[in-house]
């Protein structure tokens, strides 16, 4: 999902991108032993599987816009090897990592998982599966040659959000045509584009500006509109861009902004600020009469500093350079003083309910027990069904965390169906070749929601 932007060369301003994200699949382990000539008794020698491969983000200066990712929001990791025999591991599947812009917020359901604001801040996004282990891992003493081994583990796979919050110290911000832009390309070496008309700034500009030895990033934000908070005009497409900056400058056109006098356009952009974010309307602003030339000016300004006696009110002409230099004078000796905020704070994953065993069971509409359980799913997912040995060893997992006990006390009967993920297991009191009681049966299949069956 995209923003409408500065088209001009062809580029368009993008700061939001909808993601697709998938993090490699762990290879899976082998099942092998070692057989040569001369050597009896060669043990397992199955390889375990390759990592798969991670989403990584990685800030950088030199992008701009987000707009490579949210015309490719499909970011596909590589899987991990599988294992092999004579303890051959499998091969780490590749990392997909994509290069985003300083300032750029990274958000799963709502919640905040990283904001990127340092050159080369480095972030996993999504984890790769790890690789399953191959039989040599489960050779014990009293089971000498295991025909055992894991798949490997799937990876991370979900949507995400992508915002850009452009990084500056210093915000302009006013109603179209106030002289932002004119300000903008008159204290750096930014060129942003200047026309006598409204809404000539489709997208955030930035430069460096440069005075008495001392330096700070000014963003011109597009013209704002009484309701911007709203969605009128340019909206609010470009009023998150503010919200990083320590300082604003609030530009005033003499002239006012149609039917609105110079002191009510004030009044007006301010509540939009306010209505967009509480921050903003805490923020240190300093007022600034722009077009110093024009007649009305002087009267003007005077009138605003009468009326917002709690604001530094200038006089400027961005055109011409007049009280320019003073107003640049107060803006390096505030910004020292004015504390960061940290405003987009990484939030850490919800802890799970507490739950006997890491899983929960319920009754489902057909009859069937539901299994659910970050860790039991996973449990399934790495399980191969084509070993018996394997089999055995998920029935034994499944008595000693306590699952069979669990579905007897929820009423579970000869012939019900359990199902765990995307597998389906049969409810029997059959017992194991050992003897040892058990709670479900060797037929398993694995579960289609559509039909109810494999």
């Amino acid at each position: 999902m995209s923003n409408p932007g500065d088209r001009r060369g062809g580029a368009v301003f993008i700061d939001t991108a909808h993601v697709y994200l998938k993090a490699g699949k762990g290879g899976n382990g082998a099942s092998s032993f070692r057989r040569e000539k001369y050597i009896p008794y060669g043990g397992p020698d199955g390889g375990h599987g390759g990592r798969g491969g991670s989403v990584w983000f990685v800030a950088t200066s030199n992008v701009t816009t987000l707009r490579e990712i949210a015309f490719h929001p499909h970011i596909t990791a590589g899987d991990g090897s599988p294992g092999g025999g004579n303890r051959r591991d499998g091969a780490y599947g590749e990392d997909k990592t994509l290069y985003v812009p300083l300032g750029t917020v990274v958000k799963r359901d709502g919640a905040v998982l990283a904001d990127l604001k340092e050159e080369g801040q480095r972030f996993c996004v999504a984890k790769g599966g790890r690789g399953g282990r191959g039989n040599t891992a489960f050779k014990t003493r009293f089971n000498t040659a295991p025909k055992i081994s894991e798949n490997g583990e799937p990876g991370e796979e979900f949507e995400a959000w992508l915002e850009l919050s452009v990084l500056a110290d210093v915000g302009l911000v006013g109603f179209p045509n106030a002289g932002k832009s004119t300000l903008l390309a008159a204290v750096s070496a930014a060129r942003p584009k200047i026309a006598g008309y409204p809404f000539t700034t489709l997208s955030p500009n930035i430069g460096m500006v440069a005075h008495k030895g001392k330096g700070f990033a000014a963003a011109d934000i597009p013209g704002l509109i009484e309701g911007a908070h709203e969605g009128k005009g340019l909206g609010d497409l470009f009023l998150k861009h503010v919200l990083r900056t320590k300082l604003l400058v609030h530009l005033v056109d003499p002239a006012g902004f149609g039917d609105l006098k110079p002191e009510k356009a004030v009044r007006v952009i301010e509540k939009e600020l306010k209505e967009f974010h509480p921050l903003l309307a805490k923020k240190t602003t300093l007022l600034a009469v722009n077009k110093a030339d024009l007649p009305e000016a002087e009267a003007v300004h005077a009138l605003l500093a009468k009326k917002f006696k709690k604001r530094e009110v200038f006089l400027i002409s961005a055109a011409t350079g007049k009280g320019v230099p003073r107003l640049l004078d107060r803006i390096i000796k505030l910004l020292p003083s004015i504390k960061e905020e940290e405003l987009y704070k990484p939030e850490s994953a919800p802890a799970p309910a507490a739950r006997r065993g890491g899983f929960s069971v319920e009754r489902a509409g057909d009859g069937a027990f539901l299994v659910s359980g970050p860790r039991i799913e996973k449990l399934i997912a790495m399980t191969n069904f084509a070993q018996p040995d394997s089999w055995d060893r998920l029935r034994r997992i499944f008595r000693t965390i306590g699952l069979d006990k669990a579905l007897k006390k929820a009423g579970a009967v000869e012939g019900d169906m359990v199902r765990v993920g995307p597998r389906e297991f049969e409810w029997s009191d059959a017992a194991l070749p050992t003897g040892r009681p058990s709670k479900f049966a060797y037929k398993y299949r694995k579960f289609d929601p559509d039909s109810g069956i494999a």
